[in-house]
């Protein structure tokens, strides 16, 4: 088959699925794409949240505020400590949270808000000059209100990633995808701050308040506007019976998750996250005290964080070809080998420092898709076992043990700094850290850290070697939860045997019923399109022929070369004009389709929400409209197909 051929199987296959969902899977294409889009905007908040950071390697808060690594530290960890008094609090509302579009998509606008007021306020209401508690006092307000509702969005694009579907290796595929697609989002943004910054303020960009100001507020509220595209087009899958409500209570939480073998795997892993994630915040020190130039690190830090795509790309191949066992534990055993690499070669110059980042960075690209997927399978075992579903509170949980172990990094960090030097001026409090221009003072610091790096990213590999769940068992409970669904709606639970045997097999033939019809008119499409290439081959072929028929009538009626090329020319000219209009003619139908689609959504969701509104709904009127709508098409759409198989026959 042709490039071309290929390339239209594709679109047909995109444009055939783009509604509804194919045979055996949950979500449709559109659903996937727009999940992918707003995970960049909710991603997004995570990567600026990196320049905002309580540590000696942020530059804003380092070298644009002055404050010492000591100061920095304890700031971080009194942050943190009231981090881990309010994750209890926070755990019980995400999993008491009910609304009739789920518990996670609301917490896009709830979190949202206040992250985007802590970005403006961490850049426009603290004084470059002045007094340095006041500087403590206000970073201290806007940092805590960051370090709640950062993590709730957070929470938000994992719990929407973890019950978009209740297929796990749907799931695993979703994941995939939105990752590579919503790590733009942060990648985009560590290229336009320090570049744009560089353009405006030459190469001193990142040590200029003016850098922050204008260009952090602008990417916060694009980043929140962007996430609502997951907000409205999205949807929670769980499978659950109809009515079910969650009412869980921190101690009932705790007892759940003890149980839960496959969240403790992944908590401890992620109990190394702050020592393994210094090596990447190493980068603004290499550029502005080795290079001398903060200005290119937008550039450095965009060609070492595509290190992260190829391993994206290939984790869901990984994790169905390894499983996830095999694929944690190598790709965390692989972090330690990179992080050994740039041990030994980062002294040789800055080239050595940015691949050994790149080779860091690609071992870092799966590890996500990783955890997730061991998360979502362990909730769903334990659902199908204890009948409760609790990733709001794990997930906080969760935060709250890595938080403990960021915090003991950060104290093991800052005692490397201070021994080398990096210390407070006891007059005015503020640290010097123009120090580390001098490679004597740099390196050893580095060098020390990266020794942390590469014990913290072994000790994270091991826990992986306890995952238990594997496809095959996944399948096993993704059956049971289905029947225990399908019991609990036909109110058959406490049903015979016979009826329930009778009504999951009523069930199974159903849904193969429909899936066989779905992969007979995919076959069909295929056929056609098949047909289609061919028809079109033979007219290209045939209008060739009558080209060179036509020149060779003109030269022997004694027309010139010339003259009968340019005739022919001239026939050419016409046919690609022809060809143009029809595909002008094509592109203008779907515009007045798709002008004609968006005019019933509006008139359908206005009439709907006007209903919703009479018989009392009140919140998020509008996301359900346009969720009613989208299932009116696919309704509609399966209806049409089988009025043409009805016909046909």
């Amino acid at each position: 088959m042709s490039l071309k051929a290929k390339v239209q199987d594709g679109l047909l296959v995109v444009r055939r699925y783009w509604m509804r969902p194919k045979a055996g899977d949950e979500v449709a294409y559109k659903e996937i794409a727009a999940f992918s889009a707003g995970s960049m905007g909710m991603k997004s908040f995570g990567s600026l949240l990196n320049y905002m950071q309580m540590s000696a390697t942020c530059l804003l808060t380092a070298s644009v505020y002055g404050l010492s690594p000591r100061a920095l530290m304890w700031l971080f960890v009194i942050t943190n400590i009231v981090g881990i008094i309010k994750t209890p609090f926070i755990s019980m509302l995400v999993d008491n949270t009910n609304t009739p579009i789920g518990k996670f998509r609301p917490y896009v606008i709830w979190a949202g808000i206040p992250a985007v007021i802590s970005v403006i306020g961490l850049t426009w209401f603290v004084p470059t000059d002045g007094d340095m508690t006041t500087k403590v006092v206000i970073i201290g307000i806007f940092f805590n209100i960051l370090s709640i509702a950062q993590p709730l969005i957070a929470n938000a694009q994992t719990g929407i990633s973890q019950v978009i579907s209740s297929n796990s290796r749907e799931r695993t595929k979703i994941m995939g995808f939105s990752e590579l697609l919503g790590n733009l989002g942060p990648s985009i943004i560590q290229f336009l701050l320090p570049t744009l910054g560089g353009i405006f303020f030459g190469a001193s960009a990142m040590e200029n308040i003016l850098t922050y100001r204008i260009f952090m507020p602008i990417l916060a509220i694009g980043s929140f506007f962007l996430g609502f595209v997951a907000l409205y087009f999205t949807k929670e899958r769980v499978v659950l019976p109809k009515g079910h409500v969650n009412k869980i209570k921190f101690l009932e939480g705790l007892k759940i998750l003890s149980k839960n073998k496959e969240f403790g795997v992944v908590t401890v892993t992620r109990f190394f996250d702050g020592f393994k994630g210094v090596l990447t915040t190493l980068l603004p020190w290499v550029c502005l005290y080795q290079l001398g130039n903060s200005g290119v690190q937008g550039i450095v830090q965009t060609i070492t964080s595509m290190g992260f795509t190829p391993g994206i790309i290939l984790a869901p191949l990984l994790v169905s070809r390894l499983g996830t066992k095999k694929a944690g534990f190598i790709f965390n055993l692989a972090n330690s080998v990179a992080a050994a690499i740039m041990y030994f070669t980062f002294k040789q110059g800055f080239a050595f420092f940015v691949i050994s980042l790149f080779i860091y960075n690609f071992c870092n690209g799966p590890q996500y898709i990783i955890q997730n997927t061991i998360l979502s399978d362990g909730f769903d075992y334990q659902q199908d076992k204890m009948n409760v579903r609790i990733e709001g509170f794990a997930q906080n949980f969760q935060t709250m043990i890595s938080t403990l172990g960021t915090i003991l990094s950060t104290v093991v960090f800052t005692f490397v700094y201070e021994s080398n030097g990096l210390v407070a001026d006891e007059v005015t409090g503020e640290t010097d850290y123009s120090i580390l221009t001098d490679a004597a003072v740099r390196e050893p610091i580095i060098s020390t850290l990266i020794i942390i790096v590469i014990i913290a990213a072994f000790l994270a590999a091991v826990p992986y070697l306890f995952v238990t769940l594997d496809r095959k068992k996944m399948l096993e409970v993704r059956a049971s939860l289905e029947k225990k669904k399908l019991f609990a709606d036909l109110g058959l639970t406490d049903g015979t045997e016979e009826e329930r045997q009778q009504a999951y097999q009523n069930y199974l033939d159903e849904k193969a019923a429909k899936d066989e019809k779905l992969r007979q008119k995919a076959a069909e499409e295929k056929e056609a399109l098949r047909l289609k290439i061919q028809r079109e081959e033979a007219a290209e072929a045939e209008f060739n022929k009558s080209l060179e028929e036509t020149k060779s009538r003109l030269l022997a009626e004694g027309v010139s070369e010339k003259e009968a090329d340019k005739q022919v020319k001239a026939m050419k000219k016409m046919r690609k004009e022809e060809k143009r209009a029809a595909t002008k003619a094509a592109f203008a139908k779907i515009r007045e389709d798709q002008k004609t689609l968006n005019e019933k959504r509006k008139a359908f969701c206005k009439d709907w929400i006007a209903r919703a509104k009479a018989e009392g709904k009140k919140s998020w009127l509008r996301v359900l409209a346009r969720e009613a709508f989208a299932e009116t098409l696919v309704t509609a759409k399966n209806s049409s197909d089988g009025e043409s198989e009805a016909a046909e026959a």
